[in-house]
């Protein structure tokens, strides 16, 4: 029997209306204490954040979900990254459910706001680097750009939810990945990126080069701009560095952003640096424990450049 793990019972529910085969799916909270996720076998993809949805069947996590109406620009992007990097590592087929472009109200910063197109970029080399199936689904909007409510919002992740289990229903969870990844509905889903990049955003070639937090640069110019290089265990030939705007020290959205860029920009011989320009190493320290901020910090680092000294990965 299928059963819906959700962040809010709103959500559970409404997962559960998409199809008849989840009429009878028990639905339970997530549950916050580390020790009942590990009984419920849902750890693993909450080691970074807590999806929307987790769906399980014969005890096995077989599909991931994560839905918002806010459009991930700008800097933002990278604020819900971690929950589908999480599912993707374990080759759980995700999807994240969004508008690619929607009104923003209030002041004068109100008006539509559009998708950061690297999220895109490095969804697809998170899903080609663990051979696993990330889709995006635009959450379609009006012509003013307000996000729809109705049950229309829903037909593309009726279809998507439509092929998932027709293929499940038959041959299980084994080549479900490979499925989803190689199919028509997929390949749709592409194309409206490529679409959407063309006709709605200004200036597409702005998202083929870093943002201006981020530096590319050579180990010879790392060390010559920065800080001598520690000993972080790989031949580095090039080096990424991110500079973390934080003053203090939080999650949202910096840490998803570390993962986004690593993905994007890194590879064997590509070392990525934070660099904490307001942080001072004792303040790390002080307070490091094992919440999920510092783990993604410190998973997505070969290290971090605080404000007195560079520390490698594994002694952070």
């Amino acid at each position: 029997m299928f059963e819906i793990f959700c962040d809010s019972l709103q959500e559970g529910m409404w997962f559960r209306n998409l199809h008849p085969s989840f009429s009878d799916a028990n639905i339970e909270i997530i549950p916050n204490n580390k020790r009942q996720q590990q009984q419920y076998g849902i750890d693993k993809v909450l080691i970074y954040d807590r999806p929307d949805i987790i769906l399980k069947d014969n005890n096995r996590i077989i599909f991931v979900l994560e839905r918002t109406v806010e459009v991930p620009s700008g800097h933002n992007v990278g604020q819900r990254f971690g929950r589908l990097v999480a599912a993707a590592k374990e080759r759980i087929p995700v999807v994240y459910f969004g508008p690619y472009a929607a009104y923003k109200h209030g002041g004068i910063t109100s008006g539509p706001r559009y998708m950061n197109l690297r999220l895109f970029y490095s969804l697809k080399n998170v899903s080609d680097y663990y051979n696993t199936a990330i889709t995006t689904i635009n959450w379609p909007v009006d012509f003013q750009y307000e996000v729809l409510k109705t049950p229309q919002k829903d037909k593309r992740i009726k279809e998507y939810m439509d092929l998932f289990l027709s293929y499940y229903s038959i041959n299980g969870f084994n080549g479900l990945t490979e499925f989803i990844k190689s199919s028509d509905f997929q390949k749709q889903q592409y194309i409206e990126q490529e679409s959407f990049a063309e006709n709605e955003i200004r200036n597409p070639e702005q998202y083929d080069v870093p943002p201006d937090s981020v530096e590319i640069m050579s180990a010879f110019a790392f060390e010559n701009n920065y800080t001598k290089l520690p000993h972080i265990g790989k031949n580095i030939n090039s080096v990424v560095v991110y500079n973390v705007g934080m003053t203090y020290i939080r999650s949202d959205p910096y840490c998803g952003m570390a993962a986004l860029y690593y993905y994007l920009y890194c590879n064997s011989s590509t070392a990525l640096i934070l660099y904490f320009p307001n942080i001072h190493s004792s303040e790390w320290y002080n307070l490091r424990s094992s919440t999920k901020t510092y783990r993604m910090f410190k998973e997505f680092s070969d290290a971090i450049l605080f404000q007195d000294r560079i520390i490698p990965q594994h002694k952070l």
